[in-house]
């Protein structure tokens, strides 16, 4: 977990925003996210989707895929179903729970201000499986801190296939909406504790999505600053690596990165 929390990964869009994170999806830094808008002054880099807390069940029993860092604890403890992690094409997480091989895959596209996370079964059976998914905001500056307050505390606006929250949306697949918001408190930084700077923050989950797998092996979760009447993943994770594999086909050798 040590040498992991020091492993990074970095994606950009064209408009300064970025989403950044560790492999094992800990952000140990104030300024990682999975949605950081680059936005006109004086607001500029703003964390809106922080992390996203992510519980896979299988036959009712509860498997976390994700990680959080509290004082002298770590819960859940999603990185000991992790089995393999691939930056490219694009951020990959592969786990294995039981006889499930288990992926998440983030695409951050470059053209808009908008992440996507694609959750699949690669191998297994999915008819007694289903996700859980709280996203954790923070709206705040990246170079502060945020704590739990009542400006947060705002009811989300949902429709099919799209929920609105605080000038942001959010789209999926989900079964189920729980609309019943909680916080997160006194999450750790550790990166800024090495540093001496303030280290602990609260998360607001506004809501929690619930899916099924028995029409299909596949489940999404998109945040946006874009409002759509619906979001098409596939078609997102086309255009994108689209973009990908022609600027790649442009670059010299000498110009590719790794």
């Amino acid at each position: 977990m040590d040498q992991a929390l020091k492993k990074e990964w970095l994606e950009r869009n064209r408009l300064g925003g970025y989403a950044a994170s560790t492999i094992v999806s800990v952000n140990t830094r104030r300024y990682h996210g999975l949605l950081v808008a680059k936005l006109h002054p004086p607001l500029e880099h703003l964390v809106l989707l922080s992390n996203v807390e992510e519980i896979l069940y299988v036959d009712e029993t509860a498997y976390p895929l994700s990680t959080l860092l509290y004082r002298d604890t770590i819960n859940p403890e999603g990185y000991r179903n992790l089995n393999q992690f691939f930056p490219l094409p694009f951020p990959t997480w592969i786990f294995h729970v039981e006889d499930l091989i288990f992926a998440k895959s983030l695409v951050f596209m470059y053209d808009e201000q908008t992440v996507l996370l694609r959750y699949q079964i690669l191998s297994g059976d999915e008819n007694l499986v289903r996700l859980e998914l709280k996203p954790l905001m923070a709206f705040r500056d990246f170079h502060s801190l945020g704590f739990q307050n009542d400006r947060l505390n705002t009811k989300i606006k949902p429709s099919a296939g799209r929920i609105q929250f605080s000038g942001a949306y959010f789209y999926h697949n989900a079964a189920i909406v729980d609309q019943a918001g909680n916080w997160y408190c006194r999450v750790q930084y550790p990166q800024e504790k090495s540093r001496g700077l303030d280290f602990e923050e609260d998360l607001y989950a506004p809501f929690r999505l619930v899916y099924t797998f028995i029409k299909g092996r596949t489940a999404f979760f998109c945040a946006s600053l874009n409002r759509y009447e619906k979001v098409d993943p596939d078609a997102l994770i086309i255009k994108e690596s689209d973009r990908r594999n022609h600027v790649q086909h442009n670059k010299s050798p000498l110009d590719i990165r790794f």
